[in-house]
């Protein structure tokens, strides 16, 4: 009898611990399901509240540069962007900016298609000679042009702004809101650990 009875305790002991862990994992799961951002907006927010797992800088406020990319060809589905821009001319620093894209571009794998590559030159200080070269070293790079003073009245009184005299890149989301930046002295390993996170968390539309 006593057997009996100890071993029904181990059972219910054995079955509580069952439906605790059951519960575990059902909490975790749905919590992870709840914090996934369903907007870009929420998407935003997240970002800012875990703003120091960033590499890059946060462009506060968040900036539309939608009037700077109207040439852009229209995709099935909207993409995130890494435009290049700034600068006087495209010098050694310029180049190896955009082969930084490049590269990181590629390490994407899978997420690839989910990424645009762009370069604003400045339409006063880039030579015909120098975009046709940029074009032969990076056939799959769109190149678009920006007069500097059009784009630096977006940047304006915003955490991006700088005289452009550098070039920057900038991460822009599908609706084409920028919303972190890179100087020349940030790793290009930063830039897609960004890229990777970000994609993680943003609906593929």
């Amino acid at each position: 009898m006593g057997k009996a009875s100890e071993l029904n305790a181990k059972q219910k002991g054995f079955q509580y611990q069952i439906w605790l862990m059951l519960i575990i994992v059902g909490g975790v799961i749905l919590a992870g399901f709840l914090m996934v951002p369903k907007t870009e907006e929420q998407r935003q927010e997240m970002i800012s509240r875990l703003g120091t797992t960033n590499v890059g800088e946060l462009v506060k406020p968040t900036l539309d540069f939608s009037s700077v990319l109207t040439g852009l060809e229209p995709t099935e589905k909207p993409k995130w962007i890494i435009a290049t821009t700034g600068g006087v001319g495209c010098d050694a620093t310029c180049e190896a900016m955009l082969f930084d894209t490049r590269q990181v571009h590629m390490l994407l794998g899978k997420s690839t298609r989910r990424v645009q590559r762009v370069y604003l030159y400045d339409i006063e200080s880039t030579s015909p000679d120098q975009l046709e070269s940029i074009k032969q070293v990076h056939p799959f790079l769109a190149i678009m042009p920006v007069i500097n003073s059009e784009l630096s009245a977006i940047l304006n009184d915003s955490s991006a702004q700088w005289d452009m005299q550098k070039p920057r890149h900038f991460v822009i989301s599908p609706d084409h809101k920028a919303i972190l930046y890179y100087t020349a002295d940030h790793d290009g390993n930063g830039l897609l650990d960004d890229l990777k996170h970000l994609l993680k968390y943003s609906p593929d539309r």
